[in-house]
């Protein structure tokens, strides 16, 4: 029981090391949202219409 343990461990820890950081997650500050998405976003953090409207003027300029 022990052996098939160990064996899971180090696949595990050799499979593990393959992910990448929190360091190296991209910025997004550059992406580009379509219509679809920035009204979703926009209506997500937003309750009222003009709140909605305001979020969606301030992402395209």
């Amino acid at each position: 029981m022990s052996k098939y343990f160990i064996i899971f461990f180090l696949f595990f820890s050799i499979i593990s090391c393959g992910y990448p950081d929190i360091d190296n997650v991209p910025d997004f500050k550059k992406t580009k949202l379509t219509d679809q998405e920035l009204l979703e976003y926009c209506s997500i953090s937003n309750t009222d219409k003009k709140d909605i409207d305001k979020c969606i003027n301030d992402y395209k300029s």
